[in-house]
């Protein structure tokens, strides 16, 4: 099977697409590991290929590129709306097309959802934001999306998403519809599609609005505090309520594994701490205090269980609709492989994500000139409020409040030094927010 991509021009086009992620290395090969062909109407059609992109230095990245090829250039196809309506239609026609290298499967769940009457001909827009990946909205009813960087393997958002939508009566989410996959050497997943919800608030944005109202938050808001705790509970009782499912179901805490992530934090500390402390040397005083604080954990009883999270919690991964929560984007943090991300973990990494974003909202007002408050405090016991009004007893938690306190300050702890190294490396400016918050939690018990 013949490709028409012109590999010379590949470089040259790669560069120029927000989504690409090399810019910063010189390109030294770029392969088509796979493609296929899809047809259109009236006898069009355009190729969906998979690319491997190697650099002088470091590992090879792959990208799907759907893809028209011009006298004049490589194009890509998703500019053409006749081309987003083609590839929809392949994943909710449930298609199977051969490729190169194996085969496209679209899947289309068949759940009440995944029923929805849509219109002929199909509206289709294609999101002009800034994003990784290209977004488009179907109807005004769904919205999927062509995942650029590619990585071999089960995409977590699919597997998360499908898992939620078919297995569990848990919504407060975009619920998955469909997707589409490759199958062989190069298999990955390639789309994701799922409801779409207008008219919603992102959850930083929203938590900003109310961080900027004064130096209290208001008892509405956390009231939605509350709700928004309650849900991320109900999330956690989805993913752990499936025993006969290897890849969701709970598996018992060891002391094995407190030992390793305990070990895994402080390594991580000694990394973060050297780079860091070049721009803060006063924290090499809070060492000593926060390897304390890493190796706690390797002492807590182990109770409780290993389960399925979210694993990249925020309030940026939080929508607000009218008077509810939704939480989306399963894949987990990108820094990580498919592998780690779809690894059990204790839910408790999720609750410490999601109260550093709070230490984040406040550090962004401040910047931007607001008034000193109350407002971290309050906002953090709203939140685990809502939680444990929704988690108590749960088999996936600690068994005492000693235990989840030393867990959850544990992964706090991870994560402040995570916000360390990426601000450091994305946000020179933004890394004294986690500073500050190491800072302060030596004193914390």
């Amino acid at each position: 099977m013949t490709t028409p991509i012109d590999l010379t021009k590949l470089p040259d086009y790669l560069r120029n697409q927000r989504w690409f992620a090399g810019k910063a290395w010189p390109i030294k090969t770029v392969s088509v590991v796979d493609h296929a062909r899809v047809e259109l109407p009236a006898g069009r059609d355009f190729t969906l290929a998979v690319v491997e992109v190697t650099y002088e230095l470091g590992n090879p990245d792959r990208y799907l590129l759907p893809v028209e090829s011009k006298g004049d250039g490589v194009q890509d196809a998703l500019d053409d709306v006749e081309v987003l309506r083609g590839l929809f239609n392949l994943i909710r026609e449930k298609r199977v097309l051969p490729s190169a290298s194996g085969k496209l499967c679209g899947e289309w769940l068949d759940t009440p959802e995944g029923l929805m009457a849509l219109p002929s001909p199909l509206p289709v827009r294609r999101l002009q934001v800034e994003q990784s990946n290209t977004s488009v909205v179907v109807a005004e009813k769904i919205i999927f999306k062509v995942i650029r960087k590619l990585e071999a393997g089960i995409n977590p958002e699919y597997e998360v998403g499908r898992f939620l939508a078919t297995k569990t009566s848990f919504r407060a989410t975009p619920t998955l519809l469909g997707a589409l996959q490759s199958e062989g050497p190069a298999g990955a997943t390639l789309a994701v599609v799922h409801r779409y919800v207008p008219n919603v608030t992102d959850g930083w944005l929203y938590t900003l609005k109310h961080f900027r109202a004064g130096p209290r938050l208001t008892d509405a808001f956390l009231g939605e505090l509350r709700a928004l705790g309650q849900r991320l509970g109900e999330l956690h009782h989805a993913l752990a309520s499936s025993p006969d499912d290897p890849a969701f179901a709970p598996e018992p805490l060891h002391a094995e594994d407190m030992q390793r992530w305990s070990a895994s934090i402080v390594g991580e500390m000694g990394v973060t701490l050297n780079d860091a402390s070049r721009q803060f040397p006063e924290l090499e005083n809070r060492r000593e205090g926060l390897i304390g604080h890493a190796t706690q954990l390797a002492q807590v009883p182990p109770s409780g269980q290993k389960i399925r999270i979210h694993g990249d919690l925020h309030l940026g991964q939080v929508l607000r609709t009218d008077g509810d929560w939704l939480l989306f984007d399963f894949e987990g943090e990108p820094g990580r492989s498919f592998a780690q991300r779809r690894e059990k973990y204790s839910a408790l990494r999720d609750v410490a994500g999601m109260l550093r974003s709070f230490d984040y909202a406040e550090a962004t007002v401040g910047l931007e000139g607001q008034a000193a408050g109350d407002r971290v405090g309050p906002a953090r016991k709203a939140f685990l409020e809502g939680y444990r009004s929704t988690t108590r007893g749960a088999a996936f938690l600690p068994k005492d409040d000693a235990s989840f306190n030393s867990m959850l300050d544990a992964f706090e702890l991870e994560k402040m030094l995570y916000e360390v190294r990426y601000e450091l490396q994305n946000r020179p400016d933004w890394v004294r927010i986690p500073v500050q918050a190491l800072m302060r939690m030596e004193v914390r018990k």
